[in-house]
């Protein structure tokens, strides 16, 4: 199934703090054998993810993208999540919507840098709502990257202007090799292009520090990919995951050479092949 046969559609849901939020659905073309939620990454929005979906929906999954608040289409100020819990809350309302629509569907998570991370903190604190989580850059260790000063400094900034873009912003050249994904990304209105909201940072290194202490706990089948060249959010952050997590069922694949957006690197297609190969292999 090409992007071009892919149907989209788009849908709203209210969050519990009256914030709405926005999610695509991709169908395939007959009864779906199992569900996919993605969750995206900091800065962007799920309509990146058109490509992954497509693929998925050609095996026969339905795939549920959402944009996470401040993010995307949805309500929010731009690329501010105070706390991690809030859009776990948020993916969570998608996660119940989709039993409602698929019942007895089992449902598999695919999240990408931060969206890692809240893909994580869903599994930790609903295992029951999901059958496996497959993750690419996970940012579980991108905070022990950076000195300590600067972490701290970080958080202390959080709590007196957590809303201020302090963060220094990343090249795109880090994300990928790519530079005709680069160049969609930078003329992509829905991509924030701002230093990072220093509140958001404090939320996310809070998030990634909950996991690595509950790590222990996780039981769910996982997938995670990373590329041995991201500079974003270390390789480190897969590695402990497989040293870490209680799952029997784990598959660590690191990516010589590659970068922080595994699935719009040059040889995407075989990351995401693999991707989908493992969610059929868990559904």
């Amino acid at each position: 199934m090409t992007n071009q046969e892919l149907i989209e559609r788009e849908h709203t849901i209210a969050a519990g703090d009256n914030h709405c939020i926005f999610f695509r659905e991709w169908l395939p073309q007959n009864d779906a054998r199992g569900v996919v939620l993605i969750a995206h990454g900091l800065g962007e929005h799920s309509g990146r993810y058109r490509h992954v979906a497509a693929a998925l929906a050609a095996v026969g999954f339905a795939c549920y993208g959402i944009d996470h608040r401040g993010h995307g289409r949805s309500d929010g100020l731009r690329a501010y999540i105070p706390d991690v819990a809030l859009a776990v809350d948020d993916l969570k309302l998608l996660c119940d919507a989709v039993n409602v629509e698929h019942p007895g569907k089992a449902v598999l998570l695919f999240g990408h840098s931060m969206g890692s991370l809240i893909g994580l903190e869903l599994a930790l604190r609903y295992p029951e709502r999901l059958r496996a989580i497959a993750l690419t850059g996970t940012a579980i260790d991108a905070d022990t990257s950076r000195p300590a000063w600067l972490i701290s400094l970080c958080l202390f900034a959080a709590r007196h202007v957590p809303t201020l873009r302090l963060s220094p912003p990343t090249s795109p050249g880090v994300l990928t090799q790519d530079t005709a994904v680069l160049k969609a990304l930078w003329t992509d209105p829905l991509v924030d292009k701002g230093m990072w909201r220093i509140g958001t940072s404090a939320a996310l290194i809070a998030s990634a520090r909950r996991i690595r202490h509950s790590a222990h706990l996780l039981r769910l089948p996982l997938l995670a990919l990373h590329g041995s060249d991201d500079h974003l959010a270390p390789a480190s952050g897969a590695t402990f995951l497989e040293q870490h997590v209680g799952s029997e069922d784990i598959t660590i694949k690191i990516y010589d050479g590659l970068r922080h957006e595994l699935v719009n690197e040059i040889g995407r297609e075989q990351i995401i092949a693999t991707i989908v190969d493992w969610m059929l292999d868990h559904v």
